[in-house]
């Protein structure tokens, strides 16, 4: 009887533990989000693109976040979402960028060179549904 209930312990047990081996955020995502904090929205941008084929985005890119702390408030934090692995060189993380009043939420694109991580695109909205896929939205 105590061999099914400590079986069952464990069953029950697992699935959070096994989600919780989320491949990390790729270290050029995760700087971002920390100098956003810090510096504000042309600090993260330039941190993001940064070795970046798409550099030349970064003046729009930044004009488009401080049209968001205009709607939203400062960042005060974010959370990830998940990090997908796209084979062995890429990667997409889900990420919520928290504002004062309200969420944006982005996924980032990246891929591992032989010495670090490099941002090759994201995509942020304030809809979960234009950025989220279905699965994470319960569909």
């Amino acid at each position: 009887m105590r061999a099914i209930i400590s079986a069952l312990c464990l069953t029950i047990a697992t699935p959070p533990a096994l989600r919780s081996q989320t491949p990390a955020l790729p270290g050029v995502v995760r700087a971002g989000l920390e100098a956003y904090k810090v510096s504000g929205a042309y600090s993260a941008v330039k941190t993001w693109l940064a070795n970046s084929a798409i550099v030349e985005q970064s003046g729009s890119t930044a004009q488009a976040f401080q049209k968001a702390e205009q709607a939203y408030g400062r960042m005060v934090g974010y959370e990830t979402l998940e990090v997908i692995p796209l084979g062995t060189h890429a990667s997409r993380s889900y990420v919520i960028i928290l504002y004062e009043k309200g969420p944006i939420y982005v996924w980032f694109e990246c891929y591992k060179t032989k010495d670090d991580w490099i941002m090759t695109s994201f995509l942020f909205n304030a809809k979960a549904d234009v950025i989220l896929p279905p699965k994470m939205l319960g569909h």
